[in-house]
Parts: C-alpha cells; sequence; structure tokens
C-alpha cells in the first residue's frame, strides 16, 4: 500500500508544518478549547473550513498520536516527494529531492521503508509498461538501499524477467508473429539490452542468460518466417551481457543474420544451395543451445 501522509489534517486547519512539536499541539488544543469557550457558535472557522468541538480537538489528537512526526514532517514540506510517495504509479520520480534527502544524512528506517515500498510500486509499474530507460534512475536508487529493503524489489524484477523467458519459450514451440511480436516484441529496443546490463550481476546473472538462451533458441526456430524480427532480436542480444561461451555463439549468428537474413523488402530470397548451407549451420547452432540450455539448469 502507497503511503499516506498523516498531515493532511494540516491543510483544514492552516498550520504550519515546521512548527508541530507535542508541546505545540497541546497549546493549540487548550487554545481551540478557549476559542469554543468564548463563543456561543456551535462552530468555529479555521482557515476556510468549519470545525465542531469534537472534530477539532479530534484533529488535533489524531496528530499528536502520530509516530515519526518528524519524518513525516520533512516529506510533508517536499511537495514533489509527497505526491510520488503517495501515488508512485502516477507521479514523476523526483530524483533531485530524493537525492538531496540522501546526500542529508536523513536516513532513517522509517524514510528506507518508505522508499522501498514506493520504489517497488514505481518500477513495477514501469516494467510492466515496458518503460526500462526510466527504470534507470530508480533502480539505482533501490540498489542503494541496504539489502534488506532490497530483496522484495529484486524478487519482482527477477519475476518481470522470468515472465519473458517463459514466454520465448512458449513461442519457441508454437510461434506466432502477432502474438510474439505483443508479448515480447520489446526486446528489440536498446533500452531493453541496457536494462539487463544494469542489474546486479550476482542476483541476475542465471536469468538473464536464461533469456539469451530462450531468445536464440527462438530466432533458430523462425529464422525463415520472421527474418527481420530474427535479425532485430540478434542485435540486441550482441550487447547483453552473459556467459562467454553463449557470447561467442550469439555473435556467429549475429553474423549469419546480418549476412543472410537482413534483406531489403523485395529482396530475392537466397539460392537454394545457399538456403541449404544456412540450414545446415543452425542445425549446428540449434543443437549447441540446447546444450548450453540443459547446462544452465543444471547449474541452477
Amino acid at each position: 500500500m502507497a503511503y499516506q501522509s498523516p498531515l493532511h489534517l494540516l491543510d483544514g486547519l492552516q498550520l504550519v508544518p515546521s512548527e508541530l512539536t507535542p508541546s505545540s499541539l497541546g497549546q493549540l488544543r487548550k487554545k481551540l478549547l478557549a476559542e469554543f469557550n468564548l463563543t456561543p457558535n456551535y462552530t468555529i472557522t479555521v482557515g476556510d473550513r468549519q470545525y465542531t468541538k469534537d472534530d477539532a480537538l479530534k484533529t488535533i489528537d489524531q496528530l499528536k498520536e502520530v509516530s515519526n512526526l518528524g519524518e513525516h514532517i520533512l516529506i510533508f514540506q517536499n511537495k514533489p516527494l509527497l505526491a510520488w510517495l503517495e501515488r508512485p504509479t502516477e507521479e514523476v520520480f523526483p530524483a533531485k529531492a530524493i537525492s538531496e534527502k540522501r546526500w542529508g544524512g536523513d536516513q532513517t528506517e522509517f524514510w528506507q521503508q518508505t522508499l522501498s515500498a514506493a520504489l517497488q510500486e514505481h518500477c513495477f509499474w514501469l516494467l510492466k509498461n515496458h518503460l526500462f530507460s526510466q527504470a534507470r534512475e530508480p533502480l539505482a536508487v533501490a540498489f542503494a538501499l541496504p539489502s534488506h529493503y532490497q530483496d522484495s524489489i529484486l524478487g519482482m524484477i527477477y519475476g518481470q524477467i522470468h515472465e519473458v523467458a517463459v514466454a520465448l519459450e512458449v513461442a519457441i514451440e508454437r510461434p506466432s508473429p502477432a502474438r510474439d511480436s505483443a508479448a515480447f516484441g520489446f526486446i528489440v529496443y536498446d533500452d531493453w539490452a541496457d536494462f539487463l546490463n544494469s542489474l546486479p550481476e550476482y542476483t541476475f546473472w542465471g536469468i538473464v542468460n536464461e533469456v539469451c538462451v530462450n531468445a536464440v533458441n527462438y530466432t533458430v526456430a523462425v529464422q525463415h518466417t520472421q527474418r527481420h524480427f530474427v535479425y532485430e532480436i540478434t542485435h540486441q542480444l550482441v550487447r547483453i551481457k552473459c556467459d562467454e561461451d553463449l557470447k561467442k555463439t550469439i555473435k556467429n549468428n549475429y553474423a549469419i543474420y546480418r549476412d543472410n537474413y537482413h534483406l531489403s523488402p523485395g529482396a530475392p530470397r537466397a539460392s537454394s544451395d545457399s538456403e541449404k548451407n544456412t540450414r545446415n549451420y543452425w542445425l549446428i547452432f540449434w543443437v549447441l543451445f540446447m546444450l548450453a540450455k540443459a547446462a544452465l539448469y543444471c547449474h541452477r
């Protein structure tokens, strides 16, 4: 659940957050009681709102019970930060405000827990919508948190990548151009490779290798029917950091796609002899990748 500031009560009372202390709240309560004692009216006006005696006192008493009041005040005074913490899937990531708070030494347990929860929701929304370039700064902040605050975020990221690996594996057996493009067409863009390369290797090495193996096996399965899509996928695969032997095979495949498959619309197909030789190459690569995939599973 997203953070919700308890200090929105101040909007009605027109109070200055920096003046909120247990002592000042007690004085405010006495002041309100005195005002009610001096007037026969059932309500009094505070700012632009009308308060009954019970409502006004209840508002003050609620503020007196708030824990981490100082932290809530600091957040409430920073409106971009407050807006993002309360609506992490709707507001722009407040990089400057978070950086200032980080270097200002305000790294309390309450702040780190609040920030971690907002980062998880924000990053999940970005990754689900394939906005990988926008996730760069939030993820950098997340990876700088203490390890016990990173766990849920790392698990969420792992799950998102695993979904891509599964979608590729399903498509190998039952390829469908329209469905496949909708399911994982985003892997042909630079920000996907950049995103994978930005992740901590100690956590994501295995799943990134699995995605690469499944992607290459998919390109083998659809090489003759989706030549352009295959080339685009392989063009990004060569950029992704993965197992050294796997990377060598990816580069070899990429060279073949570049020379034989990246044809402009209307270009003539390769000769039958050339196609036959190319299919022989792919048969060898198919075996190599299935062996590599099996080795990765055994390693995990």
